[in-house]
C-alpha cells in the first residue's frame, strides 16, 4: 500500500507548525530527501513519510540536518537514522551549562558541583576512592550503594541534583524532568542527612508512592546501616513510636500531620523526640500550591454534632422542593398562602395587639378555599394593616415561565418588603425567590420551622451553645446544600464503601479515601444518594500543608514542574527565600507536541479524541501501531471514552485507570504494548511511571491525549511528562471541548476578546488573500496542488517538474504559515493562566494568612491543653474536663473563624474564654448549653462510687428535650439503684418509665430523617434496601432492645415496689444489649458494633440487668400500707 500525497503534504506541514521547522527550512529538507531518494526502487511516498516520521518522533531539528554553510547535509538519511539510533547521555560540561544559562546562579557553588561531579565519576569504575575527602567521599558512598542495591549507576544529572542540594545553603527546590530519577536523588540526599546525624522527612504525594519508593530503596538504606520506614500504613500507637525512631521516614503531609496531631492533641505516645530537622518533598509543586491550603484533622467524637441530622434532613428536603424556571427564578416548596400570612403576622405579635394577630391569622385559612379575586382582596387588607409588606401576584404561563397578574402595595409607604408569589390555587402558592436572595431566604422560613426562638444563649464563658451554633451556620449549611445538588458522582465524588468519597480530580486524580467535606456537604451528599449517613464533624485539631512546612528548619523539594516565575515567586515568598533549580535532562527530550484543538461540541469532541487515537495504534505503511494514553477530567468522561472505544478497540488492549482504590497493577507494571489504549484521569499523570515497549517506541513513543484544560501549566506538563521519557520518542496532543470550559475561563476569553481586535485585522487580510489564492489557482486547494505537483514529477523527473514541485510546497508552506487570529486553544490557555495569577495572588495574600491565623490559635489551644494535662487540679476528672474542652474549643472556633479581628485579640479572647471554661468545669457547671459533661462526668463519679454527686450530673443533664433524656434518665435509675437508700425503688421506675417514653419520641426523629431524605431523593428507584435504610434499621433495633432491656427492669421493679423486696443488679458492656443476636450476619454484626460504639460516645457506657430479692419485713410492711 502506498502512502498518498495527502499524508505527505500533512507531515511537512506538521515540521512547520509542530516541530518548529521554518517553512525555508522544510523547504530545503524536502529538496534534499527528494534528491537523496532519486534511483530508489521503493515507492517515492512510503520512503518519504518514513524519514519525516524519524525527523518528527526524534524532535530532530533543522539545526541537527545543518552543515557549516547552512545548507542540509548531503547523506541526510543517514544522518537522520544516527541520531535517531544516539542514545549518548549529556556530557557534564553539557549539563552545567544548560543550568548555567536558564538564570542567575551562584558560579561559586556551581564550580564545586562540577569538581565534586568530575571527581567521582571518574572514580566510579573502582570500588574504592581512597583519596577522595568530605562531599566527595560520601557522594561515592553513595552512588558505590546505589550500584550495589539497585544495580545502575547514578547518572551525571542525578549526581548533579544531588550536589546543589548538599551544598545550599538555604532550603532548595529543584525541577528534575519526570522519568529522570527523582527518587534516587531523593533517597541519595536524605541518605546524607542521615550520615550527617539528622532525621528527614520524606514526603511523598500520595501513600502509595512513599510505600513503593521506601521498599525500593529499602535495600540501599540497609547497605549504608540507615534505618527507613513508612508511616502511612501503621495502625498501631506502638508501630508508629518504632517508625519515628528510625532515620528517614517516608510518607505522607496526611500521615506526618496527623501524627503530630496525634502526639500533641490526643497525647498519643507515637513520635515523642523526633524533631522537625528537614523535610524532603517529591511533587513539591502540587504539595506547596496546589494542596498547599489542604488541612488534616483528627476525627473528633462529639456526640452533639448528631442532633444536627434531623436539622439537616429538613434543610436537604426543602432544597429538593426548590423548582429552577429558564428565566432565572427559583419556586420555593409549595405551601398555604395561609401559613405564610400567619408566620409573618407571629412576627409582629409583640407589635400589634396579641388578639389583633389572633383575628388577622384565623381570618387568613378562610383562603385555603378562596378565590383569586378573594386573595387579591384579602391580600390587599393585609398591606393595609401590615404597610411593611407589598406582594407580587404570578401564574404559570404556557411555557412554564412566570406571568405577573398583579402587584398589591400600601399607599404612602416606601420602605417596604417585597414577596413574590406564584399561586397554585386552593390555597395553594410557591414563593418566587432570586439566586442572590435565595440562601437568605431560605435560612430565615427554615428557621421558622424550628421548634425553638433562633436567639444565642449568653453564657459567662461566651462559649458557644447549639443555638449560637444552628444561628451561626444555618446559610452555611444552606449553601452547602445547594452546592451537593450541583455535584456529581464520577467527577467531584464517588462511592467507596458505604459512603461518599471525594475526587481529586483537579490535580491527581486521587480518590481521597481519608478525607470528608465539612459543613454539612458530607452529610447532604450521604443525603442524596441514601448512604450511610455520618455525623458532621465539629474540627477540634488541625494542621495544613503549609503549617507541616513551616514547622521544619530546611525544606527541600523535588519535582518534574515547578512552574513558572509567577508560582516560583510565590514559593519563594512563602518559605523565606527558597532558592530554585531547573536541571536538564540526561539525554536530549523528544517530546513532539502536536497542535491542540478546541471541538464546540461535545460529540464531535468525543468523536475526535477516538479517530485521533485509533489512528496512533493502528500501524501505517511508516510505522508500527503505537499505544496511547487517554487522560480525562473526571471519572464521568473516562467512562465514555473507554465505552466508545471499546467499539473497535479489543477489551484485551483497552485498559481504564481511574480509581486508586482498585488493582491497577497490570497497568502500573506491565509494559504498554502496541496497540494498547489507556483510558486515565489526572490518576496517570503525576507520579506514574509507564514502562513502554521496544516495539511502541520503534513506532513513535506514546502518545499521549489530553482531553481537557489543566488546572495549570504545571499539570498539563506533568500528563505530557508520562511520554518521551529518559531519551525515548513520544508526542502529545489536547483535544479539548469548549462547552466543558469552566465558566470563570469563559468570562475572562470574552473579556480578552477585546485584546485581540488586532488578530481580527490580520484574519480579515488572511481571508483575502485566501480568496486571492483561489482567483489565481482555480484547480484546487493549496494541498492539492502540492500532490499534483509530486505526482507530476514523479512521472517526468525533470526540471520544470521539480521547480514546480518546489514552487507548490513553497505556497503551501506560506499560506499555512501566515499569522491569523489567536486560536481558541491559546485563548483559553491564556484565560487559565490569567485565572491561575489571581488564585495564587488570594492564596498569599488571603488563604495563607487565613489558615496561619487559625494555626495561630490553635497553638494557643494546645497550651492550654498542656496546662490542663501538667495540673494536678484536673486530676480527678482530666479525662472529662478535656473532653468538655475539645468540644468548647470546637464551638469556640468554629463560631469565631470567621472573624476580622487581630489574631493577638483573639489568642487573648481565647485565652480568657477557656479559663472561663475551666473555672466552670471545676466546679462541676457545662460551661455552654450542653448536656454531654453532665452525663461524662455522672459516668466517671458513679464508677467512683461517689452516687450522690452522679445523680446530681445526670439531674443537670436532662432537660434538652425528650429524645435525648433516654441516656442521663437510665443513667440515674443505675446510680439510684446502686445508692439503694430510702425510696429508690419509686425513683428509679420513674426514670425508666420516663426513659422508656424517651425512646418513642426518639424513634420518631430517626422516622422523620428517613422520611425526609427518601421524600427527597432524585436518584432512580432501585431494588432493596438503601445503605442509609440498613443503617437506621440497626439504630431502630438497637434502640429496641435497649427499650426492651428497661421494660424487663421496670416489670422488676414494679413487682418489687408492690411485693416489697430489693433488686439485685449486673452491670454489663452496652454490646451485651444484643448478645441474642451473636448469629446474624457478619455484615449486621460488624453495623451494630459501630453503632454500639456510637451510644458509647453518647455516654451510655454500660446496661444492667436487675432480680428481685424477696424481703420478707419488706413484704409486711407492704401489707400494712
Amino acid at each position: 500500500m502506498e502512502a498518498s500525497g495527502k499524508l505527505l503534504s500533512s507531515r511537512l506541514l506538521s515540521l512547520l507548525k509542530n516541530g518548529q521547522w521554518g517553512h525555508d527550512d522544510v523547504v530545503k529538507l524536502f529538496k534534499a530527501l527528494v534528491e537523496q531518494c532519486n534511483g530508489r526502487n521503493e515507492d517515492f511516498h512510503t520512503w518519504m513519510m518514513r524519514i519525516l516520521h524519524q525527523v518528527e518522533i526524534h524532535k530532530i531539528s533543522v539545526s541537527d540536518l545543518t552543515s557549516n554553510d547552512s545548507n542540509i547535509v548531503d547523506q541526510v538519511e543517514e544522518e537522520i537514522n544516527k541520531i535517531a539510533k544516539n542514545t549518548d547521555e549529556k556530557t557534564l560540561d553539557e549539563i552545567m551549562k544548560e543550568i548555567c544559562e536558564q538564570a542567575v546562579i551562584d558560579e561559586e557553588m556551581m564550580a564545586q558541583v562540577k569538581d565534586i561531579v568530575s571527581s567521582v565519576s571518574k572514580c566510579l569504575s573502582y570500588s574504592t576512592a581512597p583519596h577522595l575527602q568530605g562531599i566527595k567521599e560520601s557522594l561515592f558512598k553513595l552512588c558505590k550503594a546505589v550500584e550495589k542495591t539497585v544495580k545502575y549507576k547514578p547518572r551525571l544529572t542525578q549526581m548533579v541534583s544531588w550536589c546543589i542540594l548538599v551544598l545550599s545553603k538555604s532550603s532548595r527546590l529543584v525541577q528534575v524532568g519526570t522519568g529522570e530519577g527523582k527518587s534516587c536523588i531523593v533517597a541519595m540526599f536524605a541518605a546524607y542527612q542521615a550520615m550527617m546525624g539528622n532525621t528527614p522527612d520524606i514526603i511523598s504525594s500520595s501513600p502509595v508512592l512513599a510505600k513503593r519508593d521506601a521498599e525500593e530503596w529499602s535495600a540501599f538504606y540497609k547497605r549504608l546501616n540507615i534505618t527507613v520506614d513508612v508511616n502511612t500504613n501503621k495502625s498501631e500507637d506502638k508501630e508508629l513510636k518504632k517508625c519515628y525512631e528510625c532515620q528517614v521516614v517516608y510518607g505522607t503531609t496526611d500521615s506526618f500531620a496527623g501524627d503530630f496531631l496525634r502526639q500533641r492533641f490526643h497525647r498519643k505516645d507515637v513520635r515523642p523526640n523526633r524533631e522537625f530537622q528537614c523535610v524532603i518533598v517529591d511533587e513539591v509543586d502540587s504539595l506547596m500550591l496546589d494542596k498547599g491550603l489542604e488541612v488534616v484533622y483528627l476525627n473528633s467524637n462529639m456526640p452533639l454534632m448528631e442532633t444536627l441530622n434531623g436539622l439537616l434532613a429538613e434543610i436537604w428536603f426543602v432544597i429538593n422542593q426548590l423548582k429552577r424556571l429558564d428565566s432565572g427564578e427559583i419556586l420555593g416548596p409549595i405551601r398555604l398562602l395561609s401559613q405564610i400570612l400567619s408566620e409573618i403576622m407571629h412576627e409582629h405579635k409583640n407589635t400589634y395587639k396579641v388578639s389583633f394577630v389572633q383575628n388577622a391569622v384565623d381570618e387568613a385559612k378562610q383562603l385555603d378555599n378562596a378565590s383569586s379575586a378573594e386573595t387579591e382582596a384579602f391580600l390587599t387588607m393585609f398591606v393595609r394593616n401590615f404597610p411593611e409588606y407589598s406582594f407580587k401576584l404570578y401564574q404559570e404561563g404556557p411555557d412554564g415561565n412566570l406571568e405577573k397578574l398583579n402587584e398589591i402595595s400600601p399607599r404612602g409607604t416606601t420602605k417596604k418588603q417585597a414577596i413574590s408569589v406564584l399561586l397554585l390555587g386552593n390555597g395553594k402558592c410557591r414563593l418566587v425567590y432570586y439566586e442572590d436572595s435565595l440562601v437568605k431566604s431560605l435560612g430565615k422560613m427554615i428557621n421558622k420551622y424550628l421548634q425553638y426562638e433562633s436567639k444565642g444563649e449568653q453564657h459567662e464563658s461566651c462559649i458557644p451553645g447549639f443555638r449560637d451554633l444552628i444561628d451561626g451556620k444555618l446559610q452555611t449549611w444552606i449553601e452547602n446544600a445547594l452546592q451537593a445538588t450541583k455535584m456529581t458522582v464520577g467527577h467531584e465524588y464517588i462511592f467507596h464503601g458505604d459512603g461518599v468519597v471525594p475526587v481529586d480530580y483537579k490535580c491527581t486524580g486521587i480518590v481521597q479515601n481519608n478525607m470528608r467535606w465539612g459543613e454539612g456537604l458530607q452529610q447532604f451528599l450521604e443525603m442524596k444518594h441514601q448512604t450511610k449517613l455520618s455525623n458532621m464533624s465539629l474540627i477540634t485539631n488541625f494542621m495544613s500543608n503549609v503549617g507541616l512546612f513551616k514547622k521544619y528548619k530546611n525544606i527541600y523539594g523535588i519535582t518534574g514542574t515547578l512552574g513558572d516565575q509567577t508560582e516560583l515567586d510565590m514559593l519563594k515568598k512563602l518559605y523565606n527565600g527558597n532558592e530554585t533549580c531547573k536541571i536538564p535532562s540526561f539525554r536530549r527530550r523528544k517530546l513532539y507536541e502536536l497542535e491542540g484543538l478546541v471541538i464546540a461540541e461535545e460529540d464531535e469532541w468525543i468523536r475526535t479524541v477516538c479517530n485521533v487515537v485509533k489512528h496512533q495504534v493502528t500501524s501505517t505503511v511508516y510505522r508500527g501501531p503505537r499505544a496511547a494514553l487517554v487522560i480525562c477530567e473526571t471519572i464521568n468522561r473516562a467512562e465514555i471514552f473507554h465505552k466508545t472505544l471499546a467499539d473497535t478497540i479489543s477489551k484485551d488492549k483497552l485498559k481504564l485507570y481511574v480509581n486508586n482504590n482498585m488493582d491497577n497493577s497490570k497497568i502500573i507494571y506491565n509494559k504498554v504494548q502496541a496497540g494498547d489504549v489507556i483510558i486515565a484521569t489526572n490518576l496517570a499523570g503525576r507520579g506514574t511511571d509507564l514502562k513502554v515497549s521496544e516495539s511502541v517506541n520503534e513506532a513513535g513513543g506514546l502518545f499521549v491525549v489530553q482531553t481537557f484544560l489543566p488546572l495549570n501549566v504545571r499539570v498539563e506538563q506533568q500528563a505530557f511528562g508520562r511520554t518521551a521519557r529518559q531519551g525515548s520518542p513520544g508526542s502529545a496532543q489536547i483535544i479539548m471541548c469548549a462547552s466543558h470550559f469552566s465558566d470563570s475561563v469563559k468570562l475572562v476569553m470574552s473579556l480578552n476578546t477585546s485584546f485581540t481586535s488586532l488578530f481580527s485585522h490580520l484574519n480579515r487580510l488572511t481571508t483575502l488573500m485566501s480568496r486571492l489564492t483561489s482567483i489565481l489557482m482555480p484547480r484546487g486547494s493549496t494541498e492539492g496542488l502540492f500532490e499534483e505537483a509530486v505526482n507530476h514529477y514523479l512521472k517526468h523527473n525533470s526540471f520544470q517538474s521539480h521547480k514546480a514541485m518546489v514552487s507548490a510546497l513553497t505556497g503551501l508552506l506560506t499560506m499555512k504559515s501566515f499569522p491569523c487570529m489567536e486560536s481558541n486553544l491559546e485563548k483559553a490557555k491564556d484565560a487559565r493562566n490569567i485565572l491561575v495569577n489571581i488564585r495564587l495572588s488570594g492564596f498569599l495574600e488571603k488563604d495563607i494568612p487565613k489558615i496561619t491565623k487559625k494555626e495561630d490559635i490553635f497553638s494557643v489551644y494546645l497550651e492550654i491543653l498542656n496546662g490542663v494535662y501538667e495540673d494536678d487540679v484536673f486530676s480527678d476528672q482530666r479525662d472529662v474536663i478535656v473532653s468538655s474542652l475539645h468540644e468548647c474549643w470546637g464551638l469556640w472556633l468554629l463560631m469565631n473563624s470567621s472573624e476580622e479581628k487581630p489574631t493577638e485579640t483573639m489568642k487573648e479572647q481565647l485565652k480568657l474564654d477557656l479559663s472561663s471554661a475551666k473555672r466552670k468545669l471545676l466546679c462541676k457547671q457545662s460551661p455552654s448549653s450542653m448536656v454531654y459533661y453532665y452525663i461524662r462526668s455522672g459516668n466517671n463519679l458513679r464508677e467512683k462510687g461517689h452516687l450522690t454527686e452522679s445523680i446530681e450530673m445526670f439531674t443537670k443533664a436532662l432537660g434538652d428535650g425528650i429524645c435525648w433524656e433516654i441516656i442521663p434518665l437510665y443513667n440515674r435509675a443505675l446510680a439510684t439503684i446502686k445508692k439503694k437508700d430510702i425510696g429508690y425503688i419509686a425513683r428509679a421506675l420513674a426514670d425508666l418509665q420516663r426513659a422508656d417514653m424517651a425512646i418513642d419520641s426518639y424513634k420518631s426523629h430517626l422516622a422523620q430523617i428517613l422520611t425526609y431524605v427518601k421524600s427527597s431523593s432524585q436518584e432512580p428507584k432501585v431494588d432493596g434496601d438503601t445503605l442509609l435504610s440498613k443503617q437506621f434499621r440497626v439504630k431502630y433495633m438497637i434502640v429496641d432492645l435497649l427499650k426492651m432491656n428497661i421494660q424487663d427492669s421496670v416489670i422488676k421493679l414494679k413487682r418489687v415496689e408492690s411485693r416489697g423486696g430489693n433488686v439485685r443488679l449486673s452491670e454489663k458492656h452496652t454490646v451485651f444489649l444484643a448478645e441474642d443476636l451473636i448469629l446474624s450476619p457478619v455484615r449486621v454484626l460488624i453495623e451494630l458494633l459501630v453503632e454500639f460504639e456510637h451510644i458509647r460516645s453518647l455516654g451510655l457506657d454500660n446496661i444492667y440487668s436487675l432480680d428481685t430479692i424477696f424481703s420478707f419485713s419488706g413484704f409486711l410492711s407492704n401489707m400494712f400500707k
